[in-house]
């Protein structure tokens, strides 16, 4: 190696050397000055400059001073440590009451600006999901109090989590948030409806064959479009923003503001800082008033959902207020912890039923059908006076005098599920307890002799289906009730209700039989509910220019199906009709179709429904056919059914009108309850469980109630 590259090696290590001095004193001094301890400053640079001193070639007289400096160095390096210790103690004593109530201040706040996105984006949703659902405004208050506090909760609990774990708890969140709240918005639109044990029940007892429908009806809809131009630009700006694309997307930009900031000349801003240090304190004090205030509601907030959450009693767990449940996802822990509840119910069912009994039954050997419709408005009937011929063959049968119309019948639901409940069970909506403490009526008639067959179009039995399933009526496809109420059952379906007697090819009546039929009557889309060739009614037809074409056409599909369905009841008697027999017929529930004012159709699921939607959805079409060979030779009970045609009574009471007809002595039965016999007490019949009285309701009005 050449003198000059010597040279340079030499000349580059010594420069090294200094400069990690240079670096090790600075750090010590940075160190030290931002806690103002000058003497220990100056004892940590001086036993720094010891240490890192290079040892030189001295003469022999000198070794014996080095080797003091030596010693003196390594004292100053302990000296070094011990300082540290001692520093560490001075800044926490220095640490002021001032100086903590600010760092803790700040801390507070720090979530709303390292979470901005979170917060904002989160807060977005809430906001589109207040203005759509329109809830009541003396709630809003506590709803915007108690959502504010939620969401700075979770802010804090997400910038305290590691940042790659709190990034997937980000995302879940967003995922979960958007449907949530996408979903309840649609449902509001569209059907005028909140996330409840409602829609759970109804996203249960829908088949594929319905979710098709429902699909397909679902994008045609305005609702649909509406809840994609509200979110779609709140999903883009927050992808933008996630995936930080506007530092990429304006390349064009980015170049002409380089560009034109080379010819600016840069003068320094003291006040540069300032701005992002009001923010923070503006936030923090903002939140600190919000907690203050907010803090004591929140509280009792999370108190009644605690009671709720680990409450067992599904009876008394609805009475909590609906107040509590003010956010999409309150809602669902609220519906899914009411059909959890429901599971026990079922069990409790069983256990009543399995020590029911019948003492005796009357001699005979009648038959009885009970058909059940699905969606059926009376008041788009021909039968009760709707200006369309829709029912032609069941008037037909009336002024032969084979149908007896009751005029005066309600149920209820308006929801499948909680209206079988109602008209299979023995109990009674206006006596205490649920349901379940009643017995199905089905069960009571195997053990007076009968074969009951059970088929339908809307489901069928599946081993895979049990007390846990919302389908059409769950309860009835657990093992131990389908086995205790049935002795045949349906292994596969009809599209279409005119074959539906096929059903009962595989079937051998026994010696006395009741039938239940469950068709589908109206269920939406109506359009599928009838063929093409049965279209009678078109949308000129009608005379409505408060509606458009769409919406007419809708009401003519509405009124075609129902004139369809009158053909199948139709079949359906002339199957029975040289048999002694006794068919009833009568609708689980109505539905709404653009009437009185109502600018939609389905039906609206409601606590507090209005008039109209009670007048649409709660009153019911009712009907019991009877034979010829009926009529022949039971003339006491055919007069008996034409003479409490105008008797006012719900669904609750139908098991006490069928073992009156049947005969069947049981504990179980209750004559004043039922409207064919000279004992029947004319009761107030009550709606959702007691939540709204039909008969003395400010709701109904004059026109309404006769």
């Amino acid at each position: 190696m050449s003198e000059k590259a010597k040279l340079r090696r030499k000349k580059a290590e010594s420069g090294g050397q200094n400069r990690r001095k240079a670096d090790a004193d600075g750090s010590i001094s940075r160190f030290v000055g931002e806690r103002r301890t000058p003497l220990l400053a100056h004892v940590f640079a001086k036993s720094r400059s010891f240490l890192n001193a290079q040892p030189q070639k001295q003469p022999p007289k000198m070794q014996k001073a080095a080797a003091d400096v030596g010693a003196r160095a390594q004292n100053l390096y302990f000296c070094e440590r011990v300082g540290r210790c001692l520093f560490a103690i001075y800044g926490f004593m220095s640490f002021t009451p001032a100086h903590f109530g600010q760092q803790f201040l700040l801390r507070i706040g720090r979530p709303l600006w390292r979470q901005a996105p979170l917060v904002v984006f989160m807060a977005l949703l809430a906001t589109a999901s207040v203005l759509v659902v329109h809830r009541p405004h003396n709630q809003m208050g506590h709803y915007l109090l108690c959502w504010a506090i939620d969401l700075y909760f979770l802010a804090l609990l997400v910038d305290n989590l590691p940042r790659r774990f709190a990034r997937w708890v980000e995302i879940v969140v967003f995922v979960v948030a958007y449907g949530l709240s996408a979903v309840e918005v649609f449902l509001f639109l569209r059907f005028n409806l909140l996330l409840s044990p409602t829609v759970l029940t109804l996203l249960s007892e829908t088949s594929a064959d319905e979710s098709s429908e429902f699909l397909s009806g679902m994008v045609r809809s305005n609702a649909f479009w509406q809840t994609v131009a509200i979110y779609l630009p709140i999903l883009g700006t927050h992808l933008a923003v996630a995936g930080r694309t506007w530092r990429r997307f304006p390349a064009w930009w980015r170049k002409r503001r380089d560009k034109a900031g080379k010819n600016t000349p840069k003068t320094p801003d003291r006040h540069a800082n300032s701005s992002p240090r009001l923010l923070q304190w503006g936030a923090t004090a903002a939140m600190c008033a919000l907690l203050l205030v907010g803090v004591p509601h929140w509280w009792g907030e999370k108190q009644a959902l605690w009671r709720f959450v680990t409450n067992t009693q599904s009876r008394y767990a609805e009475k909590v207020p609906e107040i509590h449940f003010f956010a999409p996802h309150y809602r669902l822990l609220h519906a899914t912890h009411l059909v959890r509840m429901s599971r026990g119910e079922v069990e409790r069912l069983k256990n009543v039923m399995d020590t029911a009994h019948v003492d005796s039954v009357a001699p005979g050997t009648t038959d009885i059908v009970v058909v059940i419709g699905e969606s059926y408005n009376k008041h788009h009937a021909g039968l009760y006076g709707y200006r369309k011929r829709t029912t032609p063959q069941l008037d037909r049968l009336r002024r032969k005098g084979e149908l007896t119309v009751f005029d005066d019948v309600v149920t209820p639901w308006n929801l499948t599920s909680n209206a079988f409940k109602s008209f299979l069970s023995t109990h009674s909506a206006d006596t205490p307890g649920t349901w379940a403490d009643g017995v199905l009526f089905p069960l009571l008639f195997r053990r007076a002799g009968f074969k009951v067959a059970f088929v339908t179009n809307q489901f069928y039995k599946s081993v895979s289906q049990g007390s846990i399933d919302f389908n059409g009526s769950f309860f009835l496809n657990d093992p131990h009730l389908d086995s205790l109420c049935f002795d045949f059952r349906n292994t596969f379906r009809s599209r279409d209700d005119r074959s539906i007697t096929q059903l009962l090819k595989d079937y051998t009546p026994g010696r006395r039989n009741l039938y239940l039929l469950h068709l589908w009557g109206q269920h939406m889309e109506y359009d599928r509910r009838y063929p093409a060739k049965f279209a009678f009614f078109r949308p000129e037809d009608y005379d409505r220019p408060d509606l458009d074409a769409l919406q007419r056409q809708i009401i003519a599909h509405y009124d075609n199906a129902t004139r369809y369905n009158d053909g199948v009841v139709a079949d359906i008697m002339r199957y029975f009709r040289r048999r002694d027999v006794l068919l009833i017929y009568f609708a689980d529930h109505g539905e709404e179709v653009y009437d009185d004012g109502v600018n939609r159709y389905g039906r609206v699921h409601s606590d507090m429904p209005s008039a109209e939607v009670i007048h649409h959805e709660y009153e019911v079409p009712f009907v019991i056919w009877t034979s010829p060979t009926f009529r022949r030779r039971h003339p006491e009970a055919a007069a008996r059914i034409r003479a409490a045609r105008h008797r006012p009574f719900s669904h609750d009471d139908l098991p006490h009108l069928l073992l009156g007809l049947a005969g069947i002595a049981t504990p179980h039965y209750d004559p004043t309850r039922d409207p064919l016999t000279d004992a029947f007490i004319a009761r107030k019949r009550w709606l959702r469980e007691g939540k709204i009285d039909y008969d003395n309701s400010t709701r109904l009005t004059k026109k309404h109630a006769q």
